[in-house]
């Protein structure tokens, strides 16, 4: 059986989503989706739980999904897409299928090559840059038109693929990277068009409660599972709590900055409430993305020794829900997978040692948090479904 791959988030599914997924088939018998679990790239916690946006997945038809543990999924680009390469390659994918505006998988190709190349140099360049006061994507944008010429600036999706090729590679991984291009809108685009709106603008409408507009852009199956949203906000005095009680330890933080942590403390000590906090602490410097993610490290303890304690990637990871077509790759692949399954969380002693149980139980720890606020129910076993 040929298994391509996908790196998701599913925050929530739509019919971009949809078509991503329906793409991704053609390529092969089944389709793995590595999927972020309760907390995200962009430093939000998922508007609705694991489980359910696991659910959305495998009513749409993917056929496996896994978890992308918490201390990749709230990386930047670079340490996100490593987290979802590095578990592709070990579950024998043999393509990845990913969106991008510019649709050239060739030019990111060269531009990944280029950067793996002249990586010291571009590096510094990028510091440069960002030490004027403008933040990492557009440095990044201005070095590459610098150095490499590339003139069209990198959008989204195009430099989360560009992380994909480069990890690909760096693994020395056989997975063949393809590209599909984005349907109609961009990826922080707010408005409608035809059947299709960013999941920022679908986020939007949950929100408002705009039910109509909501039905014409997700598909039915995921309709019927939309429950009460969460949003990072409702975390705040979670957050601030961990500002306030543990100042000494933000520098040591992920993502953090020299001097961003005295910021944080001086706004979160000022600022009883999350948007006064959130519009005083943002700088030109910084990305919304960015700034979001330092605080979601900040409330679960994500610091850099741990992610520095990840370069080689994990050797174990958790199966979230599979079909009948996904639970057949699973067990005939059995003894050739590079990577420990876990499909629920019995036993997990016997099979895990003590540093890869360490790593479960942190993660263990991260979901228990976000229950404080979104009181989800946590599963046992995967989502199961047959006849696909």
């Amino acid at each position: 059986m040929k298994a391509v791959g996908i790196i998701v988030e599913y925050n929530p599914f739509h019919n971009g989503h949809k078509l991503h997924l329906e793409k991704a088939k053609e390529s092969g018998d089944l389709v793995i989706a590595i999927m972020s679990g309760n907390f995200l790239q962009r430093g939000e916690p998922g508007i609705y739980d694991k489980w359910i946006r696991a659910e959305m997945a495998i009513e749409n038809g993917v056929d496996i999904v896994v978890e992308l543990p918490v201390f990749f999924s709230t990386q930047s680009a670079e340490g996100f897409a490593f987290g979802g390469v590095d578990i592709l390659d070990k579950l024998g994918v043999e393509e990845l299928i990913f969106g991008s505006e510019s649709s050239n998988v060739e030019m990111l190709e060269e531009i990944a090559k280029l950067q793996l190349e002249k990586k010291e140099i571009l590096d510094e360049k990028i510091k440069k840059e960002m030490d004027s006061g403008i933040s990492y994507p557009n440095a990044m944008n201005n070095v590459l038109k610098e150095v490499l010429g590339v003139r069209v600036p990198l959008k989204p999706n195009d430099v989360l693929g560009l992380e994909y090729i480069k990890n690909i590679k760096k693994l020395n991984s056989k997975i063949l990277p393809k590209v599909i291009g984005r349907k109609s809108v961009g990826y922080y685009e707010k408005q409608q068009v035809e059947e299709f709106a960013s999941a920022t603008a679908i986020r939007a409408m949950i929100k408002e409660k705009n039910i109509e507009s909501i039905k014409e852009v997700v598909p039915v199956e995921s309709f019927d599972l939309l429950g009460i949203p969460t949003y990072l906000e409702e975390f705040y005095p979670l957050i601030r709590y961990e500002i306030l009680n543990n100042t000494k330890e933000l520098k040591n933080i992920s993502d953090m900055e020299g001097g961003l942590e005295n910021r944080i403390y001086k706004m979160a000590y000022k600022y009883n409430d999350f948007k006064t906090f959130y519009e005083n602490l943002m700088t030109r410097r910084y990305t919304n993305g960015r700034m979001q993610r330092v605080l979601i490290h900040i409330l679960l303890k994500i610091d850099k020794n741990l992610i520095n304690s990840l370069k080689c990637g994990i050797s174990y990871t958790k199966v979230l829900g599979f079909s009948s077509v996904g639970a057949r790759y699973l067990k005939e692949n059995k003894e050739n997978l590079k990577i420990k399954i876990l499909s629920g969380l019995k036993n997990v002693t016997t099979n895990l040692n003590i540093e890869e149980k360490k790593l479960l139980d942190f993660e263990i720890k991260c979901d228990r948090i976000y229950s404080i606020i979104n009181n989800y129910e946590e599963r046992s076993f995967p989502i199961i479904k047959g006849g696909n």
